[in-house]
């Protein structure tokens, strides 16, 4: 059964999620999506958590700020922060520890922008009631992802032509996305790196060995000794197969199932 919860974040931004509920659950999930995604992220969470709840386990998914029902305009995402981002997460556990109302273990699912947050979220904060963290493609390193990567750094800051539009414009244009200024002074401190290292034991990490939107490579330099790994083999960024943009091919689903059934192995082994 879902619902449609209402919260809000610590500066009281109103958020919406929807909260799919099972009957004496044994855990339960709060998913964090990507930027420019939504709680749904095409269909990939969606399923998941209707997947879940017939294993007994509740789940939270969510919209944080300027995405999904609150994405009105393009432009607002230049006012995005990760410590924005990093607030809405933590609203959305309160609210979900609401629903649960029940000393269950909770489970993190942090997908592509949303998994270094989430466990940046977690290690700062370290509630009890969050027991293991599943990473989906997660991007670790946002100065690498917003700049490094696309050539917007130089000598450890931001470079030249990159702080010249900034102050022309207000924000700057990396893969597309405008990223105002409150992010960028946030890219140097508000990262997974650290995060993975401490959690290391706790963390799960999938990741198509074709996702060129967040490389492999990432996972692969900055993930624990232990923490697990579990490669998906020709896959890119939301674990579609070649040309799938949507997620809506049926080889993508499978795929989307097979992953699902390993993600719930895990989680119903750790409650």
């Amino acid at each position: 059964m879902e619902s449609i919860l209402t919260f809000e974040s610590y500066d009281g931004y109103k958020l919406e999620g929807t909260y799919s509920s099972s009957a004496k659950p044994k855990a339960a999930v709060l998913f964090v999506h990507g930027i420019t995604s939504s709680r749904d992220e095409l269909g990939f969470h969606s399923d998941f958590a209707r997947f879940l709840a017939g294993k007994q386990i509740s789940s939270l998914r969510f919209d944080y700020r300027y995405h999904g029902i609150f994405a009105k305009k393009p432009t607002q995402l230049q006012d995005l922060t990760l410590s924005g981002i990093v607030n809405d997460i933590d609203a959305a556990f309160h609210a979900l520890k609401v629903e649960v109302n029940a000393r269950i273990p909770i489970v993190l699912v942090g997908t592509s922008f949303g998994g270094g947050l989430s466990v940046f979220w977690d290690s700062y904060c370290r509630y009890p009631e969050i027991k293991y963290i599943l990473l989906n493609a997660p991007v670790i390193n946002y100065e690498n992802d917003v700049l490094e990567r696309n050539s917007l750094l130089h000598n450890d800051a931001l470079a030249r032509k990159a702080q010249t539009k900034l102050n022309k414009n207000g924000y700057i244009v990396s893969s597309g996305i405008r990223f105002g200024a409150g992010l960028i002074n946030e890219l140097k401190y508000i990262n997974g790196i650290r995060p993975l290292k401490e959690l290391e034991k706790k963390i799960t990490i999938f990741h198509g060995d074709a996702d060129e939107d967040v490389p492999i490579t990432s996972s692969k330099k900055y993930k624990g000794k232990d923490t697990k790994l579990i490669v998906i083999k020709n896959v890119g960024h939301g674990f579609g197969v070649d040309g799938d943009e949507d997620l809506d091919f049926p080889e993508t689903k499978a795929i989307h199932k097979s992953i699902y059934e390993k993600a719930s192995k895990i989680i119903i082994g750790k409650s």
